[in-house]
């Protein structure tokens, strides 16, 4: 994304500004007329000046917390989020403190017309910063990140292990029926470990609690599988292979923890929440806040 691609430029705000100037006057030489010399012309015009660069200033401060915001919810690491939400609440702050400037200059000099729009500025910007503040800390947050790392780090070197030590435990010929069904259990372990590593990944995608559940589910049996495949081998393999038998319950053990952190970090869906959030209501609220500050402009 292009850092300044949703900012309008300067030279086309100074092209509007042109044109604009004929018309305001004539306006506020009608304006003036009508009203009496409560304000001299000169006032008027500074007055409207002033609202008119403010209004200019939030409409680019908006534009630009939008995108950060949109930036943080995008990023990849937490320091890149935490920047750039942090960027995000500056530009609102700007906002904030031109919205109490321009409503100062309002009470000098407005029309009921301004009023009413400031006014529905300020329910409307209630409603963003508050959608901010839930959005930008599921932002910060990442649990959906932290999950697929660990899934595609610790959780596949575990099961690599176990892998490993379990074809350790597999004798090249068999030479009895209890040595016939070593290569069948470990087979089975090694499936259900693969089973429990690629639920992962549409558990820390999935929406809803009920399509946890599920997957939660089906992980538990695969482990299930496992720990009744190394309890039976147990009893079944030479003293010569124990190391390796220790080796797989240990990996198969790691596999368990670290399947759990995924789950407990995939169930708080912060970055799934952050881009709903971002792509549904704080759109449609940004949107709404710019046409009311074009309105007033």
């Amino acid at each position: 994304m292009h850092k300044n691609s949703l900012i309008p430029s300067t030279d086309f705000n100074r092209t509007k500004m042109r044109r604009l100037v004929p018309l305001l006057f004539l306006v506020l030489i009608l304006d003036w007329g009508c009203q009496g010399p409560e304000l001299d012309l000169k006032d008027m015009v500074g007055i409207l000046s002033k609202k008119l660069n403010i209004l200019s200033r939030m409409h680019i401060s908006l534009l630009r917390s939008v995108e950060a915001e949109k930036n943080a919810v995008m990023a990849e690491t937490d320091a890149e989020s935490q920047s750039f939400a942090e960027k995000s609440i500056k530009a609102a702050d700007s906002v904030d403190r031109d919205r109490r400037e321009i409503g100062g200059l309002m009470d000098k000099d407005h029309s009921n017309q301004e009023l009413q729009l400031l006014q529905e500025f300020d329910g409307c910007w209630a409603e963003f910063r508050k959608t901010d503040q839930v959005l930008l800390d599921y932002a910060v947050k990442n649990h959906n990140l932290k999950a697929a790392r660990l899934s595609f780090g610790p959780a596949r070197e575990a099961v690599n292990r176990l892998e490993k030590a379990l074809i350790g435990l597999t004798p090249v010929s068999s030479k009895n029926r209890a040595e016939e069904r070593i290569p069948r259990l470990t087979c089975r372990a090694l499936i259900a470990a693969l089973k429990i590593h690629d639920l992962q990944a549409p558990h820390i995608a999935a929406a809803d609690d009920l399509q946890m559940d599920t997957i939660e589910a089906a992980i538990k049996k695969h482990q299930e599988e496992i720990k009744d495949s190394l309890k039976t081998l147990k009893a079944l393999v030479f003293p010569d292979r124990e190391a390796d038998w220790q080796e797989a319950r240990i990996a198969f053990d790691d596999l368990v923890k670290v399947t759990g952190q995924v789950i407990d970090f995939s169930r708080q869906n912060t970055n799934i929440k952050s881009f709903e959030l971002s792509l549904g209501r704080k759109r449609k609220i940004s949107a709404q806040c710019g046409e009311i500050l074009n309105s007033l402009e």
